[in-house]
């Protein structure tokens, strides 16, 4: 146990790692943007249990639950260093992963990319989020939100309207009409 600590406590570490930038080429394979130099990794945060999924630093204490060798639960916060807020925007990126002991599984689970439109018809802006699950080849949904004063509007009160759950076809013509793809 203890060779094996000492071999798989860097390996570990090092797996994690690789779930940025260098793995843009399974992004651009998947039809996903790439994390590129105009990039800031802004944080990883260990995921608490009871916060839920939280990708930014927070005031409550880094403590878990999590038990001795229990694989833990990370997210890294990407953003845009450089954007022109008058055109749609790729604002940010999340990316949800897993780091264990046990080399074998360390994986990256899914990442989220956030997409602003500022010049909305309907809202003071429309927000694509994307999510892509990496466990399940890749496979991409989305969910389109028209945001005024900071809330959803849903258009004729209808849930299906503000587009939950969509699919990639979807989310690439959106992402082509805003001049993204």
């Amino acid at each position: 146990m203890i060779i094996y600590s000492l071999i798989a406590l860097p390996i570990s570490n090092s797996i994690s790692e690789k779930y940025g930038i260098e793995l843009n080429n399974d992004r651009i394979e998947l039809g996903l943007k790439p994390i590129t130099d105009n990039w800031t990794l802004d944080s990883i945060v260990l995921q608490v249990p009871v916060r839920g999924m939280n990708c930014f630093p927070s005031e409550i204490p880094d403590t878990t639950d999590y038990r001795f060798l229990e694989n833990k639960w990370y997210c890294q916060y990407w953003t845009k260093k450089e954007f022109d807020q008058t055109k749609p925007y790729h604002k940010s990126k999340k990316i949800y992963f897993t780091k264990s002991f046990w080399i074998w599984q360390n994986e990256i689970d899914f990442e989220y990319d956030t997409y602003i439109n500022p010049n909305s018809n309907l809202a003071e802006y429309e927000e694509l989020e994307t999510t892509v699950h990496w466990k399940n080849n890749g496979e991409i949904y989305g969910h389109l939100a028209h945001i005024k004063n900071g809330e959803d509007l849903l258009i004729d009160f209808d849930v299906n309207q503000s587009m939950y759950g969509f699919e990639k076809e979807k989310v690439n013509e959106i992402l082509e009409k805003w001049e993204l793809k």
